[in-house]
């Protein structure tokens, strides 16, 4: 819902951002933040396009040429907000700027086109408008009607006719770039270990019957004497100090083709508050004998690492959507039995894409969008000349 004090960005090649003064008469929190909506849409044939006019925003706190806060993505949620900007704290009174621009104008690549909104606290609501009654005059009489003299019609000369209008026919329109989704690699065929190979067991060997021997005859000796020895005072036994018992470490849980729900959501939550508030790994996962459908949706879960070995964090839900892709025909089972899980499937594509990754394609679709303009542009300039040549009108 827009609110009054909502900032309308409408960036251009000739305007690559827009400065906002603000006053601040005293200490106080302040909060700044952009709203650019989800990136993708979902055309009537159902193919992922780039939303049009969509930029990827970046803001800035100043005091006069220095930065005191700048931020590109705190504001980001995945489908709702994508690649929007948050900076929040608390400031002393003063005069301040707000900078609004576009991370690509930021990094230096280019002056993108498009728009978003900025809000903040800082910047007052415009007053309301001032209606003024309009004043009552009494009415006025008309003027009486005088008829004007007869005049005799002129009839202008004829007029030269005029040249053929020749219309040019209209560039053509550009076709957006199509996105092609992901390939699936087939999985490798699961290869069966060899059953082991059973050694036959050896022969039983009975043993032999022991020989008998000869006892030695028993020789009966005498009793010794018996001397007297001073008492022997009795030692007090070692204090012998318990052991600890030492904790035995349950064995994790893992679910089975037999396991219930009860069973997996019990398993679940065990995942859950052992990550701690961290995100659960895939591999944790799989080693639970879980799948992401098997997590409450909206659970943080770590899909994968990108080649910088930053984390890649999604919730469950769209992980478990992310799965329909690899498998076409899945997919299309999910097309005709679960539309809605197909659709969350292709509008989550991308998703399991790392910042760093996204900037990085978004660099290379840039690139390729303003080749692809300077080619059209003169494919039209030649097309154009060519045609000035070719109509000429034939002499008389």
């Amino acid at each position: 819902m827009a609110r009054a004090d909502d900032i309308v960005i409408e960036l251009t090649q000739e305007t690559p951002y827009i400065d906002t003064i603000v006053e601040v008469v005293a200490t106080s929190e302040y909060v700044i933040e952009t709203f650019t909506g989800p990136r993708f849409t979902t055309s009537v044939d159902g193919s992922t396009v780039t939303t049009a006019g969509w930029l990827d925003s970046w803001v800035e706190l100043r005091q006069g040429e220095t930065i005191l806060r700048a931020d590109d993505d705190s504001n980001h949620v995945t489908g709702v907000n994508d690649y929007a900007s948050k900076i929040t704290g608390t400031i002393d009174a003063g005069t301040y700027t707000i900078r609004a621009t576009s991370y690509l104008n930021r990094i230096g690549v280019g002056n993108p086109t498009g728009s978003y909104v900025l809000y903040s606290n800082l910047i007052p609501p415009p007053p309301p408008a001032i209606v003024i009654d309009p004043v009552v005059s009494p009415p006025v009489e008309p003027p009486p009607v005088v008829e004007p003299p007869a005049v005799e019609p002129v009839t202008p000369p004829p007029s030269p006719p005029e040249p053929p209008v020749v219309i040019p026919d209209p560039p053509p329109i550009p076709e957006p770039p199509t996105y092609e989704p992901p390939v699936v690699e087939p999985e490798p065929p699961v290869v069966e270990p060899e059953p082991p190979i059973e050694e036959p067991e050896p022969p039983v060997v009975e043993p032999e019957p022991p020989i008998p021997v000869e006892e030695p005859p028993v020789v009966v000796e005498e009793p010794p004497v018996e001397v007297e020895e001073p008492p022997v005072e009795a030692e007090e036994p070692p204090i012998v100090e318990e052991e600890t018992p030492t904790p035995v470490e349950e064995p994790p849980l893992v679910a089975d083709e037999n396991s219930t729900e009860e069973e997996k959501e019990i398993i679940a939550d065990a995942l859950i508050e052992a990550a701690d508030g961290q995100a659960v790994t895939a591999e944790a996962i799989a080693e639970a004998g879980l799948t992401y459908a098997d997590l409450p949706p909206e659970t943080p879960v770590q899909v994968r690492q990108d080649e910088n070995g930053n984390k890649v964090v999604i919730t469950a839900e769209i992980a478990a959507a992310l799965v329909v892709l690899e498998n076409p025909a899945e997919l299309i089972n999910a097309i005709f039995t679960d539309p809605g899980k197909a659709l969350l499937a292709l509008g989550s594509i991308g998703a399991d894409m790392s910042p760093e990754e996204r900037k990085e394609s978004e660099k290379t679709i840039v690139a390729a969008v303003i080749v692809g303009g300077i080619a059209t542009q003169s494919a039209l300039t030649v097309a154009a000349s060519a045609g000035t040549v070719a109509y000429r009108r034939k002499p008389q």
